[in-house]
């Protein structure tokens, strides 16, 4: 009977610690910036709204991407309808493109992200089809 407790509470030990190291890989990692992100990686970041000021956490996969030229900016400003009557809308020259686990696409400008990791084991959740989860 000792020798099941003790086997137990090892079992329920362990699992703890591969569940919070797990944790920490997924939502922890490597400090890094989305402005210098390698096509392929997982991040997990905060995003300011340009709306409302207000901060969103994502956990995403960098598809794409793009340096934008003044000139490129310039032209947006001027043919793009998205935020086009919004003064205080300014686009930044890094575009990424990402793949976010529910399977939709998102742009987003890299200068107005922060606090963005690069989590060691994120990757898995991506490959496994359960990014969605988190």
């Amino acid at each position: 009977m000792n020798d099941m407790l003790m086997f137990c509470s090892l079992f329920l030990i362990s699992c703890g610690m591969i569940t919070l190291f797990m944790l920490y890989h997924i939502y922890g990692g490597v400090h890094d910036s989305l402005g210098s992100a390698n096509i392929g990686s997982v991040y997990n970041f905060r995003y300011q709204q340009p709306v409302t000021g207000d901060y969103e956490r994502y956990l995403a996969k960098v598809v794409n991407v793009r340096k934008l030229s003044q000139s490129e900016i310039s032209r947006l400003n001027w043919t793009s309808d998205y935020r086009a009557y919004d003064k205080e809308f300014k686009r930044t020259p890094t575009l990424v493109t990402c793949l976010m686990g529910n399977g939709d696409y998102r742009q987003f400008y890299a200068e107005r992200s922060d606090m963005c990791k690069r989590p060691l084991v994120a990757g898995l959740l991506f490959k496994a089809g359960v990014a969605h989860l988190f």
